[in-house]
């Protein structure tokens, strides 16, 4: 263990065991370094250490202390926005009741806004929150596969200190951690499947606005290559957000793209359960005529003729952990494996879209 680790955790179990209490002075660098014989450099180096952690901080010309987070927090506000681009249907009640179990127990009031994925309404919601006085903002990116113009607004919230935390996907111009599922993973998942199934004519419908759709189509087609099976481009239909509950004019599209296909993946549950009316609607049959899979795992997956095998989505655990990692930053406990969030496994809920496909069909 390098000098500097062993002196930080010498400190560390002091103030742990109650030697050096909230509020209260730590030797000086000079008495440390002559407990340790080590360099001045050293010593800082552990305190350094320390600071980052949340657990110390240094008074100009006084010396250095043992954080005091109870009389830290008196005054402060209490208040965490928490902001998804939809907020009572789909996966986000659950998300949001995930999140506000978490903080509600640690006595944080939630301010709850949606964007219906509206760069505009973002921007709204943004210059509002600069006007409050905020501790933390948990929120889903909107568009996030695309040039995001409210970037400034974000960066005016983090110089004020307010802590951003991103659900299920972010903006990388910013470095703030993304709490999501592993979406290439899901994608991964839900090509494995399908060729296991024995399907290698398979297609896509995608969604072309969020990060979480080029995530997927990426994990999705990555799967596919590295067993030899490559799908051709004109076989994947991309929408974006306008294009919801829309899908009738893209109908000649769709029909003419998935045509001879035995498989398409979808981006979510809603695309899925949308495309399986349209191809009903053709006498295109699930999954007799053609299997479908989808990400998101939601009560959706059972509202059709046809129960859909999905990627199972996190949900309300996903709302619980974005809400643990935002305390621990408030508290600037956050650890280097959670500085940029936490991805959690994908798995597939398999039910009654996906037929196998017997060889020479």
């Amino acid at each position: 263990m390098p000098k500097y680790q062993k002196i930080a955790e010498w400190l560390e179990c002091r103030i742990a065991d109650g030697t050096y209490g909230p509020g209260q002075k730590l030797p000086s660098e000079q008495e440390l370094r002559e407990k340790f014989a080590v360099s001045r450099q050293t010593v800082r180096r552990a305190l350094a250490l320390l600071e980052e952690q949340g657990m110390v901080y240094g008074r100009q010309g006084s010396g250095n202390f043992v954080r005091d987070r109870e009389k830290e927090e008196e005054g402060k506000s209490r208040r965490i926005a928490v902001v998804t681009t939809y907020v009572d249907n789909y996966i986000f009640p659950k998300i949001i009741k995930g999140i506000e179990q978490v903080l509600s127990g640690k006595d944080f009031q939630v301010q709850i806004s949606f964007t219906n994925n509206r760069v505009q309404r973002e921007c709204e919601i943004l210059e509002s929150l600069l006007e409050q006085e905020l501790r933390g903002l948990i929120i889903e990116a909107t568009k996030s596969a695309l040039p995001n113009p409210n970037l400034p607004l974000y960066r005016k919230l983090l110089e004020k200190g307010v802590q951003i935390l991103f659900l299920n996907s972010g903006y990388p111009e910013l470095d703030c951690p993304v709490v999501a599922l592993n979406d290439r993973e899901a994608g991964r998942c839900a090509a494995r499947y399908l060729l296991e199934m024995g399907h290698r004519d398979i297609g896509g419908f995608l969604k072309s606005d969020d990060g979480q759709g080029l995530l997927r189509y990426e994990g999705f087609l990555s799967e596919l290559r590295s067993v030899g099976v490559y799908p051709d481009d004109h076989r994947f239909v991309w929408y974006d957000t306008g294009d919801l509950g829309h899908f009738d004019w893209m109908e000649k599209k769709i029909l003419n793209r998935f045509s001879g296909l035995s498989a398409v993946f979808c981006y979510n549950d809603a695309a899925a359960l949308e495309l399986a009316e349209l191809l009903k609607k053709n006498g295109i049959g699930i999954p007799g005529d053609i299997s479908i899979v989808s990400v998101d795992d939601t009560d959706l997956a059972s509202y059709g003729d046809v129960e859909l095998t999905s990627v199972h989505h996190p949900k309300e655990r996903l709302g619980e952990k974005a809400a643990e990692i935002m305390l621990a930053m408030i508290g600037k406990e956050v650890y280097p494996e959670d500085k940029k969030g936490f991805e959690f496994d994908a798995w597939l809920a398999k039910r009654e879209s996906v037929r196998r496909v017997v060889p020479g069909e």
